[in-house]
């Protein structure tokens, strides 16, 4: 290879003073001899090394020192990093096999897993399922609410404790209290509604290090005892709520059941005492059916009253089926009024309306009416009570599975982490370019303090 008189002159300077390739305060001052700085002889030191005209230069075994300017282009440190090849995966495959071999003595975590069906919708029974036939009942529950308090349940701190009690997880954990154990445990359960609409819960549960085989064993089997645990803790929880807030209804109508039996007795005490003072007054068949007519009017407007109590206690006072339900009202007493108070309407042919107006009766019929009347309505608003009550009853004795299980939780056959492979692949691609930087930021630095 032809060189130029100025790397000829060079060359010779190094065979002559071979010092200058590694000592900068030498080949300053021989730079000065020559007229160069020491920075631009050291880079023709580096453009000789590259074309192997130094000897010695061409052994890879020891470390790079090539040095490069700020104008460095890409093929240049392409070049660079072609030559440092060997150092570079040198440390790359020290680092890459380090970390599998540290995979093998990593925790192990294993992973176990239970599916849920979303909640049904539970429409409600006695008076709230009276009111499934109104428009928009099925606002009342759904099920994404539902499957929401299903993960605020699992999350409570309630069934937290039971967990960590049961499994005596502040050992395993190795806790000092049960607030870290609680904050642990947290760490290691997932919650979430999947896509279909049911609901997943995992545990995680890992091993220490430089574990025996017989800790990964009980670790699979800790996981899915947990997670079956989670479940039964959740169908406890969920059935006590569902408990006590059919209790608080059945007391509800319980008070309204008694207080309906003391004025039925009230109504037909009343009515027996009227027929013994005056006699029984014979009505004709059109003021019967007024009185059937009125009674169930009236029943109507006292069953949403009863129903109207309800749902003032579960809903909003602007909810659409409450206001539904007063407006039903208001036209129910409007008419028990015109009934009791109204004029007398002609229809169209010229005869009169099908049921006489109270007003207008004797006096001791209009008491007699009245007091049927009321017998009626409290007789009817006794068989609506009733019937209630004891499905309330029902209800709070119930014993019966609160959730469905799609799949139960099992024991993990493979670890869900450390993924070695994914682990060695990543550390190698990060370590190479770790390298490429070290070796350009080490490259810069000599020229820098030079």
């Amino acid at each position: 290879m032809t060189l130029t008189d100025h790397e000829q002159k060079i060359l010779e300077l190094i065979q002559k003073h071979p010092e200058i390739l590694t000592d900068t305060k030498a080949r300053e001052r021989f730079a000065k001899t020559i007229g160069l700085s020491e920075k631009t002889l050291r880079n023709r030191i580096g453009e000789l090394k590259r074309l192997n005209m130094i000897p010695g230069s061409n052994n890879q075994n020891e470390e790079p020192t090539i040095s490069v300017n700020n104008e460095l282009k890409f093929i240049d440190y392409s070049r660079l990093f072609w030559q440092s090849r060997k150092w570079i995966l040198n440390n790359v495959f020290a680092v890459t096999i380090l970390i599998a071999a540290a995979s093998y003595i990593m925790p192990k975590t294993y992973k176990s897993s239970a599916v849920l069906m979303p909640p049904k919708t539970d429409s409600g029974m006695g008076i709230l399922g009276a009111l499934s036939n109104l428009p928009m009942a099925n606002m009342f529950t759904k099920t994404d609410d539902a499957s929401l308090s299903f993960i605020a349940i699992l999350k409570s701190r309630t069934v937290l404790e039971n967990v960590i009690e049961k499994f005596n997880l502040i050992e395993f954990y190795e806790s000092d209290n049960i607030e870290k154990a609680i904050i642990e445990l947290s760490d290691n359960v997932i919650f979430e509604v999947e896509d279909e609409g049911t609901i997943r819960v995992s545990v995680l549960t890992k091993t220490a290090w430089f574990h025996p085989d017989n800790e990964e064993e009980f670790v699979k089997k800790l996981s899915s005892d947990m997670t079956n645990y989670f479940i039964e803790n959740l169908d406890f929880v969920n059935k006590n709520l569902k408990t006590e807030k059919a209790s608080f209804q059945r007391m509800f109508i319980e008070e309204r059941y008694k207080l309906n039996i003391e004025e039925l007795k009230k109504a037909e005490d009343n009515l027996k005492l009227f027929q013994i003072q005056h006699g029984l007054i014979e009505l004709t068949e059109q003021t019967k059916y007024a009185i059937d007519a009125a009674a169930s009017i009236k029943g109507g407007i006292l069953s949403n009253e009863v129903r109207l109590s309800v749902m003032n206690t579960m809903l909003s006072p602007d909810h659409p089926d409450i206001e539904a339900l007063e407006k039903e009202t208001e036209e129910l007493q409007k008419q028990l009024k015109e009934m009791d108070y109204g004029t007398k309407i002609k229809s169209s042919d010229g005869s009169q309306q099908l049921f006489p107006i109270f007003a207008d009766v004797p006096e001791l019929g209009v008491q007699m009416l009245r007091l049927k009347r009321e017998v009626e309505i409290q007789n009817t608003l006794f068989t609506f009570l009733t019937q209630q009550y004891e499905e309330a009853k029902i209800k709070e004795a119930q014993d019966t599975p609160t959730i469905q299980i799609l799949d139960e939780a099992k024991t993990p056959i493979d670890r869900f982490k450390p993924r070695r492979t994914l682990l060695v692949i990543s550390t190698f691609l990060v370590m190479i370019f770790i390298n490429f930087i070290l070796l350009i930021a080490k490259i810069n630095y000599r020229d820098i303090i030079s």
